[in-house]
């Protein structure tokens, strides 16, 4: 308790005024109608995806990884592979939050599924009160039901990956920074700085938003500079809060604070690199040969109900595993790193491509900006919401520009989103937590156009979004489905 007195007097607040502000934000005696309508629009078709539904660690190497981890977690063995092998390759919330479940229930899913189901309803709550804030209860029931019955989130309820937890942190993070710059307080700064931190466990792209957040603030916030730079300074320092013990366990383990070592083959793998596939004259190590003569990770994904177990000598080997399989140049520069070795080596590579290809790399930059209109999900499947939300994006931009505080928010969410897809690649996991923002700048355009008459700028705003997503589905989307 003196702990939270010492911090409540640093920001300026009694025990009592925090606890009345928490009463006042999530507490009111009096709950909308419209957020018990989303919340159960969206809880329901979660809750049966998850218990009839639900997906198992072999149908997806992440999973398979992410429940290796919990099981050691639970078994007090560390964030490890297996006992005595730390890794950092997973980002540590998912797993932690997985391996309490499996202390309590046992290694049983569905429970972090049911769980997954009230995050996806209360994201979705939470994106029809930030509509609210815009447009009023139009704008509330319809963004949030949008994002209540979007085909592509109430899938990944049913899949223990990060999107759902990182939707709902993205979503709580909004509100908190829409409240932040309406009442300009260190409370609210240190709020979401904590739940940005929080993010960050998840994708590290929440520390991205903050950037960008900040920087509009500092350029445009209406406080004097002095103001505006202390309120950002407590965000930041309550954002490193929840991020400093893993951050010091990586010190500990490698000698540098690395937030996971999955960040360089992502860059080097997907779009990076023009390496060719291995040959029969390629020579590999021993260890990797010996892993695939005994365990093909193809066949465990694709036969079906293996033991995550089983994974642990390919887990074991990443980063180096998955560039094991390209030319003898790659081999030779990957043999024999460790796992945060081999990650700065693929960041080293993915660099020395760009350098070496700007042209071709600007282009792919470009393409995975635009890929972010599509209207398809991960599965290939065309996204009944997006497909209805899409056309009317940019006139919906248009539109919540007039709320500065609320497009301020969504703005560099999204501008964050893009940066991903810029210096990384498109994927539709990437973009799926951000869904209910699309939502929200969908859904403002669809009313905005039902108010009529719109202005030149709108009018083009509103071509714009008919015509971009379509482009875009048509030369740069491949397959049927998508086709």
């Amino acid at each position: 308790m003196r702990s939270i007195s010492s911090t409540c007097s640093l920001l300026g607040y009694s025990e009592w005024v925090l606890i009345g502000e928490f009463w006042r934000l999530f507490l009111k005696k009096r709950i909308d109608k419209i957020l018990i309508l989303v919340f159960l629009a969206a809880l329901i078709p979660r809750v049966l995806a998850a218990v009839y539904a639900p997906h198992q660690p072999w149908q997806h190497w992440d999973v398979a990884h992410d429940v290796v981890i919990a099981r050691n977690l639970a078994a007090g063995h560390g964030f490890a592979n297996e006992p005595g092998h730390p890794t950092a390759y997973r980002y540590p919330l998912l797993p932690l939050i997985l391996s309490v479940f499996f202390r309590v229930f046992g290694e049983r899913y569905i429970p972090f599924m049911l769980l997954q189901a009230l995050l996806g309803a209360l994201t979705a709550a939470m994106t029809a009160q930030t509509g609210k804030k815009v447009f009023g209860k139009p704008l509330a029931l319809s963004a949030g039901l949008f994002t209540a019955l979007n085909p592509e989130l109430i899938s990944f309820t049913r899949m223990m990956l990060t999107e759902t937890l990182f939707a709902f942190f993205l979503a709580l993070a909004g509100l908190l920074l829409t409240g932040f710059l309406e009442k300009r307080s260190f409370l609210f700064a240190a709020l979401s700085g904590a739940v940005l931190g929080a993010a960050s466990l998840c994708r590290p792209v929440a520390l991205v938003w903050e950037a960008v957040f900040g920087l509009f603030f500092i350029v445009r916030g209406e406080n004097s500079f002095s103001s505006r730079v202390k309120l950002l300074l407590t965000m930041a320092l309550f954002t490193i809060l929840p991020l400093s013990p893993w951050l010091y366990r990586n010190a500990a383990v490698s000698g540098k604070p690395v937030l996971a070592t999955s960040g360089g083959i992502t860059f080097w793998l997907y779009g990076h690199n023009d390496a060719e596939r291995a040959d029969e004259n390629t020579v590999r190590p021993l260890e990797f040969m010996k892993i695939n003569e005994e365990l093909n990770p193809r066949n465990y994904f694709t036969t079906g109900e293996g033991d995550p177990a089983d994974m642990v000598p390919v887990f074991n080997m990443e980063p180096s595993y998955q560039a094991f399989s390209f030319e003898q140049r790659v081999v030779d520069r990957m043999e024999g790193l460790n796992e945060f070795e081999a990650d700065r080596e693929l960041n080293l590579m993915a660099m020395e491509y760009i350098r070496g290809n700007p042209l071709p790399s600007l282009k792919f930059a470009f393409e995975n900006i635009m890929k972010t209109f599509a209207y398809t999900e991960m599965s290939g499947r065309m996204n009944i919401v997006l497909c209805m939300l899409m056309p009317f994006f940019f006139l919906g931009v248009h539109t919540l520009s007039v709320n500065r505080s609320v497009s301020w928010t969504v703005f560099s969410c999204l501008i964050s989103m893009l940066a991903v897809h810029f210096i990384f690649y498109f994927d539709h996991r990437f973009r799926v937590p951000y869904e209910p923002f699309l939502a929200l700048l969908g859904t403002a355009g669809i009313y905005r156009f039902w108010q009529g008459n719109l202005s030149v700028r709108e009018k083009i705003s509103l071509i714009a979004g008919v015509f971009v997503p379509a482009a875009v589905n048509y030369f740069l989307v491949w397959g049927n489905p998508s086709g």
